[in-house]
């Protein structure tokens, strides 16, 4: 009786044991899975996935990404997140379109998800400046006496933001899209419009630059410190020059969707989505900014 029961003993432990064994095994393989998927995640993040705007300071590089969606910062060859908006719609900066640097180096961004366009502080804290008065923002430029200019999609206006924060339409513009301000105070537009660049005079007076009508399709526009009138064609997959005349700087190869584009004292930056993502122009040469 009692090498019966010793016996039974002896299959529930060995039970038990293998009960043990099996579940330390399973939160193991569990753990281990969970470890791989968060590097898996964080390499896939490590870099822009759909850069759509790009701006910069002295020190750093900003790149608006649609598919965080948010805002990276570049320094060094390395990119890392600066702003991770929220994926539910219509929240704040869900949607941004354009970005730029201020006088000061805080970082704008036009924001369609909420109509409106953010102002960063040092600490990364974004502030709505207009309180949802732009349609759909997809240009930002700063004039020298710090005021925001804000390119409107859908009512086919350049909207004002002045320094006190009063919004004022600066000027009717079809189709507007990237904005940048040239060394005399000219504010020049990409269009969607058969026109495809415009110039406003400091007066408001718009005009269509000659020669731009060649641009397959204008996305946005950087004046730079060569005074040359850059535009990035994303269907012509290349960058024009319509300073003095209409020009192709770059045409194919690296590029094949470019689209935001800036220049500043910090160099001239494009990013490409479906191309080599974040590029810098030099001359007539592109490279891609990200180390490997």
């Amino acid at each position: 009786m009692s090498n019966g029961l010793t016996t039974s003993r002896k299959k529930l432990v060995v039970q038990v044991v293998n009960f043990m064994v099996t579940k330390v095994f399973q939160i193991a393989f569990a753990g281990l899975f969970l470890i791989v998927g968060h590097l898996q995640v964080h390499a896939q993040e490590s870099s822009p996935k759909y850069p759509i705007s790009v701006a910069a300071s002295l020190n750093n590089l900003y790149i608006a990404d649609r598919q965080l969606p948010g805002v990276w910062v570049v320094a060094e060859g390395k990119a890392k997140v600066f702003h991770q908006a929220s994926k539910k719609f219509g929240t704040p900066l869900n949607a941004i379109r354009c970005l730029a640097v201020d006088a000061e180096g805080n970082l704008l961004a036009g924001d369609s998800a909420t109509r409106d366009v953010y102002r960063f502080n040092a600490d990364g804290v974004p502030t709505a400046l207009t309180d949802g008065e732009i349609g759909v923002p997809m240009g930002l430029a700063v004039a020298a006496d710090g005021a925001i200019y804000v390119s409107d999609l859908e009512l086919h206006r350049v909207v004002k933001i002045a320094a006190d924060g009063s919004v004022s339409e600066f000027a009717k513009v079809k189709g507007p899209a990237g904005l940048s301000f040239d060394a005399d105070g000219n504010l020049y537009v990409a269009s969607r419009a058969a026109e495809r660049l415009f110039r406003i005079a400091p007066d408001g007076t718009v005009t269509g630059v000659d020669g731009a009508a060649d641009i397959r399709f204008a996305q946005d526009v950087a004046v730079d410190a060569e005074g040359r009138i850059l535009v990035t064609d994303g269907y012509g997959k290349s960058i024009w020059n319509l300073m003095g005349g209409a020009s192709q700087v770059v045409e194919g190869a690296p590029l094949v969707h470019p689209v935001g584009i800036t220049a500043s004292a910090a160099g001239t930056f494009l990013v490409d989505p479906r191309g080599k993502g974040i590029l810098q122009l030099r001359g007539a040469e592109v490279s891609p900014v990200l180390s490997e």
